[in-house]
């Protein structure tokens, strides 16, 4: 942190316990980056300037999304928002998202490591008269190569403004003594940031971070293109239509089983997110024991050794008491995620699984059980349902009567035959 002698915008106070905790999404990363990128190639006047919004509970401040902003010089000279534009876009944001509760809470810029400039007043003004306390996301370019941001760094910082009287004190406010009122000052005071991602932003940024090698910038004229360039264009033009046949044949000859289905190409996603998750913690683990290789002998072990030793040339780097509780701590964490007695851990695993396949097996059987048992009610209603009809229709087994189609059936038939195979009811005396 600069102090105020060399940048006077910034306050010497501390940040208190009512200054804003700040979580900073990749895809606001992702658009700064994006829109300096386009402003130096495009090779625009002017600074780069765009808008954060996000969500604010309370002293919990979430930057979720950002748009480069359009700016117009006023009459005086000064550099400032085109006010139309800017809430028409602001609103065309919430309507898009379709996330009510998103709203203005910060604005970004390029600047120096020593803090904002006073060019910037005007901007931070206007965004104040939408929100009262924007919070400054200011992106140092020139540290974007550092050994820092190598190390894992951002070349960034995040300030808070706060209003401190033109006297002096930092936690001097405005006060209205006798009618009369204090000049105060906008002045910006550093916050501590945090990093919060979810799935959808890992496999965007991992998009483009594999896709960012083949991107290539074109540079042209002013005066446009050349007729060499135009020929070399109709001729290629040309080409490619003579070969759309051969590339739709080639099309043609894809082996469709080749081709990854929705669910394939998920699982390939999710392989992938891990596989940069996994690497991207060995390299902190390699970072961590490379630092850790480099301190000077422990003056723990050996009383000799001086409390704090000043960096020399065999270790270069001197002891950081704040990473070294980091690194105690998260070895600490290991022995609760990984239990020391890996042999019994592993016998009351067996155990457990054992006791699960056991209740599903008992589960199972209780299954087939109930299942035989209805089986046998439907076989038992069926069969008797069957024994009704035989006896009701007259075939044998019941009364002893039989049915004969061409005759009739039971005693009281056609022609007067019954009781079976005997002549009963006097039949042929009848005929």
């Amino acid at each position: 942190m600069a102090d105020q002698s060399t940048n006077p915008l910034i306050s010497t106070a501390r940040a208190s316990d009512t200054s804003p905790t700040i979580q900073l999404h990749p895809l606001v990363l992702l658009t700064i980056s994006d829109c300096i990128t386009r402003h130096t190639l495009r090779k625009l006047p002017g600074p780069v300037v765009g808008a954060i919004i996000g969500q604010q509970n309370g002293q919990d401040i979430t930057m979720e999304v950002a748009f480069q902003a359009k700016l117009q010089t006023n009459a005086e000279g000064d550099i400032e928002v085109d006010d139309e534009w800017f809430k028409k876009r602001l609103d065309e944001f919430k309507i898009v998202h379709k996330q009510p509760q998103l709203d203005l809470v910060g604005w970004f810029t390029l600047g120096p490591s020593s803090g904002p400039q006073p060019y910037l007043l005007p901007i931070h003004n206007y965004i104040s008269q939408i929100n009262e306390a924007p919070i400054l996301v200011l992106f140092h370019a020139e540290d974007a190569s550092s050994e820092a941001t190598a190390a894992g760094k951002l070349p960034l910082t995040l300030y808070e403004s706060v209003f401190e009287s033109a006297a002096g004190g930092p936690n001097d406010k405005a006060m209205d003594i006798d009618g009369a009122v204090q000049a105060k000052a906008v002045k910006f005071r550093e916050l501590v940031y945090s990093i919060e991602t979810g799935e959808a932003e890992m496999i965007g940024v991992d998009f483009v971070a594999r896709g960012g090698g083949n991107a290539t910038a074109v540079e042209g004229g002013s005066d446009g293109a050349t007729k060499a360039e135009t020929k070399a264009a109709e001729e290629d033009k040309s080409k490619k239509g003579k070969g759309k046949q051969k590339e739709k044949l080639k099309e043609e000859a894809i082996d469709e089983a080749n081709v990854l289905t929705a669910e394939d190409e998920e699982v390939l996603s999710t392989l992938t997110a891990k596989m940069n998750a996994i690497r991207m913690l060995s390299r902190r683990i390699s970072l961590l024991r490379a630092y850790l290789a480099s301190l000077p002998p422990s003056y723990l072990s050996d009383p000799s050794k001086p409390f704090n030793p000043t960096p020399d040339a065999e270790h270069p780097l001197p002891l950081n008491h704040t990473i070294l509780r980091s690194i105690s701590a998260t070895l600490s964490r290991i022995n609760i995620l990984s239990p020391p007695d890996t042999e019994a851990f592993t016998l009351e695993s067996q155990q457990e699984a054992s006791d699960v396949q056991l209740v599903a097996l008992l589960s199972a059987i209780t299954n087939s059980t109930s299942s035989a048992r209805e089986l046998g009610k439907k076989s038992y209603i069926v069969e008797h349902t069957k024994s009704q009809n035989r006896r009701a229709s007259g075939w044998p087994g019941g009364d002893g009567s039989y049915l004969d189609p061409m005759i009739g059936g039971g005693p009281g038939g056609a022609l007067g035959l019954g009781g079976g195979r005997q002549m009963g009811g006097g039949g042929y005396d009848r005929l």
